[in-house]
């Protein structure tokens, strides 16, 4: 009985901090650059396995690419039923959020490496990625994006 009196406060301190990481890491997001909506705007869906670095476990899920005719690209990347990275993508800026506790950055381009989620758009479109990112089509309709650096990949396929 004395045990779980003096763990029950800690189970109840870690609860809170919890709580509050997740509720601070929304409310210190910024806001979106841009909004998808409107004409222009293409979207296509798909399925990927991501390995967010070297050696750690796979998250499949499916994601969902937006993009206009002006270069802006918006993507998300959903393990139902939680969301779990949305970036955004434009001439000039970038925004990446990890909606579960992870925070948010932004800044201007180009786009740190160190997240391939920002270079997709850009590797689906065939344009040219900055080192250590690699891109390659399969010929089974996949594709895959890796960073040699840390590790980091993403393997999948959009739907028609």
């Amino acid at each position: 009985m004395r045990r779980f009196q003096t763990s029950f406060p800690r189970f109840f301190q870690g609860a809170i901090v919890l709580a509050l990481m997740f509720v601070c890491g929304c409310a210190s997001t910024s806001q979106n650059l841009f909004s998808v909506s409107g004409p222009g705007w293409r979207v296509q869906k798909g399925q990927t396995l991501w390995r967010p670095q070297r050696n750690a476990p796979e998250f499949g899920g499916d994601f969902v690419l937006a993009q206009d005719g002006h270069g802006d690209s918006f993507v998300q990347f959903d393990k139902m039923p939680l969301t779990l990275v949305c970036a955004e993508i434009t001439a000039t800026r970038w925004l990446i959020r990890f909606p579960q506790g992870g925070g948010a950055w932004s800044g201007r381009t180009p786009a740190p490496t160190r997240t391939i989620w920002l270079y997709l758009p850009a590797a689906l479109a065939g344009q040219p990625l900055p080192p250590p990112l690699h891109f390659e089509r399969r010929t089974n309709g996949g594709w895959r994006l890796d960073n040699a650096r840390t590790g980091e990949s993403l393997e999948g396929y959009l739907t028609p």
